[in-house]
């Protein structure tokens, strides 16, 4: 039997020809599998039991109600059915109205209902009733000629979106909101992977940049998703302009090769096993689908797959390239299919454009002629239609129309020249932006704004840089403009992205003008140009030419160079000769062992020299290099595991913010000078295992925000002045002996400390000095990997303004103090990993701020004590892996803020008297539950955190999960397995409804947490039933549930589903 994800119920002599039709090869065409007794039944096997079959099966019901509905018992039956099923069922009223299905005796329906009634049992008549009236509860979508004037292609669309809400999305790629003429191309690239799907199969999308292959590639990996036919799958973009690919060796290939076995069997990162070990297991796996996007080189591919026989049979590989011969090339011992990706047409070029000019599908009456000259100029070319349409929004008043719109038909038109467009788009931009956008394409794209930015800032006065008082908002510009994209927001401001064919212009232009030369053609132009005279040169890029020998004298006649990137590049000589406006000098894996000298580089802002493993001495004592650097901001010698000692002269780094000797192993001491970096404000020395002690001086740094000294295990103790160093607001440091614990007492200005190795030794320190009660400020307080330490200090209570405390990883912690009671303003607490603990103080109920805790893999974790009753801000409970856990107190019942409460795999739920205690509970919504099997529960009364987030067990805290509007709901009683959603307003009520959707298998007995999530954030339309509660609930996306008894829509427990056969008679009886 297929898996059907769709069960469209219809009177066929009515709107099976026209409408359903219709509405059937849509939903195939948007990679569903929808079930049409006309396409679907199997000639030779009985039709009512394949019909009962695909019921059965499908996700979701469409029922299509006409006037001649009522006429078929058949219908009516199977509308019984779905109703019962507990299945969303999306109504789709075809000319007729709501009211009319409540009231069955009257209109189009009544004359159908006499004849049934004369000739079927009269309940079964009055099921077929119900169904209708319940369905006439439900919102539907009503053909009316007022609603979508004729036109069924919008209804269809509407029905298509919302059943493709309703169906959970595993992990669907995010792909930007206005795509437009996809959808034959998707279904063509489907059609051929299922013609493959006997053997591993590879597809390969080719076409030029810009033309969407990316965008098709995610389209597909989102319908392969909806179809659930591979067991596990993998995208993989590899870029080759961010800083993970211009890393010398095979570090971007390593990254790639750990992201794919981590997606595809959860294989961590640093696995003793080799990567071959791993990718001959796949086919262990079973099918499945690997994206690699943007291949550009073979021997990226058969690096990362080593031999498609190792994949299960069914599996897909979808690459993507410009490269025809490439794709060919990859294609041996698999079958083989290439797609070449197309323009878009007309209309959705049209479409496309509009919206980013004008910030919607139709361009205004009096813009239509110019808006479609300007769309045909950019020749179909989706990027060129965002972009050029970018940077004409918010021009429409009239001199716009008269003037502006003009020129950019004027300069677009002829043939077309996607190059062109984009081109006329970079023309369009200010000097200082157009330097800006260059500067991104050659040396920014990947790197972190904060980061840039600082360079940028030190232009300000600079007359070659066109004066650029104003970089954020030039960079806001390029960004609305769509020339660039901030990734990862939260990561230093974000990380600047940029389309591969936006680098590729932005490197004609720089290398066009002299500007800014690249790797081969910087080369080239240089053993061209011997006397290298142009003041135009700004940045040269020579990362990974380790096959060419320069000499810094090759730069000494560039005047006006800033940014000179040498990533594994072998130069000799010095930069005496390099010109006075460098700001950025980036030279990682330096193969020297002594880094040269430096004079004259009065406006360096930056200098990296990381991974430089050989690098012995940055600079000899009496080197007056650092004199010659009086504005640099960051200096990163971060993992040159060679250097032994810093240079005295480091001290007249006077503007110094950040420092980072991360991983310098054999870094013995830090000279006396570092405490005249007055301005630094961020010192890293994580693992600088080697480092003997802190300078005297070391507490001169005022400006000093942020200290990490994790694993600096040869300090024996911290200076004892560091209180002095009042700035201080962050620190990570080892917390194993007495003088570290008082040296950190000391420090009242913190406001977050992270505490690994901390002993007894540290914690009584603290307690006898009674030190804490001087750490004023501090808001959050992390243990971590504290295997030795057997308690927390007493007089943690003297925190007052501590808001987080989180534990992990501290095996030996047995209990927690009493004084814990005394922190009114701690909002979370986290005990994770914390293998001895039994139980927590009764003083826990004095914690009135308390909003979160959760208690994870604590394996001697007993009881709760009945003072939790008193967390009158508790909002989320969240209990995993506590398998001695005995009883759950009663007094959980008056817990009247929470709205969230997980208990996973923590034994028997029946056995700690979990019933008796929800009994009451506000969220629980029910107290007729007589049973309570399984040991996974989860109840949820808000849609306070996304759903999937529930089942991250990669996150330990729950601030960074999106947040959700809190609603009021009602709830559907029922008892089967299924997932829950948030569903449309209930209009009469005016009240969010959820509502129990997909039937599973039965639930084993995997605990609930290690099962993969799923994740649908669209609002959907759904089933109102009767006889319902309301309070608090879920509002989007489902939730996975297998419960025996299902007792309210927002909560749900592990079990052994009953199974129950349904049997269809010819009169549709039950």
């Amino acid at each position: 039997m297929d898996d059907y994800d769709v069960f469209l119920n219809h009177r066929g002599p009515d709107v099976k020809g026209g409408f359903v039709a219709h509405l059937h090869d849509a939903l195939h065409s948007a990679g569903l599998n929808p079930f049409l007794d006309k396409t679907s039944l199997v000639k030779g096997n009985p039709a009512f039991k394949s019909i009962d079959a695909a019921l059965e099966v499908a996700k979701v019901h469409i029922a299509v109600v006409s006037r001649g509905y009522a006429e078929s018992k058949h219908c009516l039956s199977e509308l019984a059915a779905m109703m019962r099923s507990g299945k969303p069922v999306i109504p789709v009223l075809y000319n007729v109205e709501p009211a009319e299905l409540r009231r069955v005796e009257k209109g189009p329906f009544a004359a159908a209902f006499k004849k049934h009634k004369s000739r079927e049992p009269l309940e079964t008549v009055q099921e077929w009733a119900d169904a209708l009236c319940k369905l006439a509860g439900i919102t539907a979508f009503v053909f009316r000629l007022s609603d979508y004037k004729g036109d069924e292609a919008e209804l269809k669309r509407e029905v298509v979106d919302a059943v493709s809400s309703l169906l959970p999305l595993h992990g669907a790629l995010l792909v930007q909101s206005q795509v437009f003429g996809f959808e034959e191309q998707v279904k063509i690239c489907m059609d051929k992977v299922e013609a493959m799907s006997n053997a591993t199969s590879l597809l390969g999308l080719v076409g030029m940049g810009g033309i969407g292959k990316s965008t098709l590639a995610k389209e597909i990996y989102n319908r392969c998703i909806h179809q659930r036919k591979y067991q596990a799958m993998s995208f993989l973009k590899i870029d080759h302009f961010t800083p993970s690919s211009m890393e010398v060796g095979s570090s971007l290939l390593s990254k790639l090769q750990e992201q794919l076995l981590w997606d595809l069997v959860r294989v961590p990162h640093g696995s003793p096993q080799s990567y071959s070990y791993w990718f001959e297991k796949l086919s262990k796996r079973g099918r499945v689908l690997i994206v690699l996007d943007g291949i550009q080189d073979k021997n990226i591919f058969e690096t990362l797959i080593l031999n498609t026989r190792s994949l299960a049979p069914g599996s897909c590989i979808i690459v993507t390239s410009r490269d025809h011969h490439l794709l060919k090339l990859t294609s041996r011992n698999s079958s083989f299919c290439l797609h070449e990706v197309t323009l878009l047409g007309c209309e959705d070029s049209q479409k496309l454009f509009n919206c980013y000019a004008f910030g919607h599908q139709d361009a205004p009456e009096n813009f239509k002629p110019l808006a479609s000259d300007v769309s045909k100029a950019c020749g179909g070319l989706p990027l060129a239609l965002k972009v050029v349409g970018s940077n004409l929004f918010g021009k429409i008043s009239n001199e716009d129309r008269e003037c502006i719109w003009p020129e950019a038909v004027e300069a677009l038109k002829g043939d077309v020249d996607v190059r062109r467009a984009l081109k006329w788009s970079y023309d369009c931009l200010s000097p200082v932006e157009k330097l800006m956008f260059v500067d991104i394409a050659y040396v920014f794209c990947g790197w972190s704004k904060d980061e840039a930015m600082k360079i940028w800032q030190s232009c300000k006065d600079c007359s070659s840089c066109c004066g650029n008082g104003t970089p954020h908002t030039s960079l806001r510009n390029l960004i609305d403009k769509s020339f660039l994209t901030l990734e990862k927001p939260n990561w230093s401001g974000g990380i600047m992205e940029m389309h591969g064919l936006l680098r590729d212009m932005g490197e004609d232009i720089g290398m066009v003008d002299g500007s800014h030369l690249w790797k081969g053609n910087a080369t080239r132009i240089m053993a061209q140009d011997n006397n290298h005279t142009s003041n135009k040169v700004r940045a040269v890029n020579l990362t990974n030419t380790q096959d060419h020998k320069f000499a810094f004298d090759d730069f000494a006649k560039m005047g006006n160079l800033h940014f000179l990137i040498l990533d594994g590049c072998n130069v000799s000589g010095n930069l005496e000769g390099v010109s006075k406006e460098l700001r950025c000098l980036r030279w990682r894996h330096m193969p020297l062992t002594n880094a040269p000298s430096m004079l004259n580089l009065s406006n360096l802002t930056s200098l990296d020299f990381s991974y430089s493993t050989k690098l012995a001495n940055v600079w000899a004592q009496s080197d007056p290099s650092l004199e010659a650097c009086p504005n640099l901001l960051t200096l990163n010698l971060t993992n040159c595991t060679s250097i032994t000692t810093l240079p005295d002269s480091i001290g007249r780094l006077s503007r110094l913010q950040e420092l980072n000797l991360d991983y310098c192993e054999n870094l013995q001491k830090l000279p006396s000078s570092i405490g005249q970096l007055t301005a630094l404000t961020v010192l890293r020395l994580y693992r600088c295992i080697s480092l003997e002690a802190l300078p005297d001086t070391f507490t001169a740094l005022s400006a000093l925000l942020s200290l990490c000294m994790i694993e600096c295990s040869s300090i024996p103790e911290l200076p004892t002045t560091l209180g002095l160093m009042t700035g201080l607001r962050l620190i990570y440091m080892d917390l194993s002996t007495e003088s570290q614990a008082l040296a950190i007492a000391q420090l009242n200005a913190l406001e977050i400390v992270w505490a690994r190795e901390c002993t007894d030794e540290a914690v009584d320190a603290l307690d006898s000095s009674g030190a804490l009660r001087n750490l004023h400020h501090l808001r959050d307080f992390y243990f971590v990997g504290c295997p030795s330490m057997t308690k927390l200090p007493e007089t943690i209570g003297l925190l007052t303004t501590l808001e987080n405390l989180f534990l992990r990883a501290n095996q030996e912690l047995w209990e927690l103090p009493k004084s814990i009671g005394q922190l009114k303003l701690l909002t979370h607490l986290f005990l994770l990993d914390c293998r001895r603990l039994e139980t927590l103080p009764d003083s826990l109920g004095a914690l009135t701020s308390l909003r979160f805790l959760r208690i994870q893999e604590c394996r001697s974790f007993t009881k709760l004590p009945t003072s939790i009753g008193q967390l009158s801000s508790l909002r989320w409970l969240w209990m995993e892996g506590c398998g001695e856990l005995r009883s759950v107190p009663h007094t959980l019942r008056q817990l009247n803020a929470l709205e969230m409460l997980q208990i996973s795999d923590c034994g028997s739920l029946e056995g700690m008297g979990l019933l008796r205690a929800l009994q009451g509970l506000r969220i629980w919504g029910c107290t007729s539950a007589t049973e309570l099997p399984g040991s996974c529960l989860v109840v949820v009364d808000s849609n306070f955190w996304s759903p999937t987030s529930i089942w991250d067990r990669k996150q330990y805290w729950p601030w960074p999960w999106p947040r959700c509007i809190v609603r009021e709901v009602r709830v559907v009683e029922a008892n089967d397995c299924g997932y829950l959603r948030y569903v449309k307003e209930d209009t009469e009520s005016g009240r969010p409804i959820l509502q129990r959707v997909h039937n599973l298998p039965c639930c084993n007995l995997t605990p609930a947490y290690k099962k993969r999530r799923t994740r649908d954030g669209v609002q959907e339309k759904a089933l109102k039933k009767r006889r319902t509660r309301s309070f608090p609930t879920l509002d989007s996306g489902p939730l996975r549930v297998g419960c025996k008894f299902f007792l309210a829509m927002n909560f749900f427990i592990c079990s052994k589903k009953r199974k129950k056969k349904k049997r269809r008679t010819r009169n549709g009886a039950q």
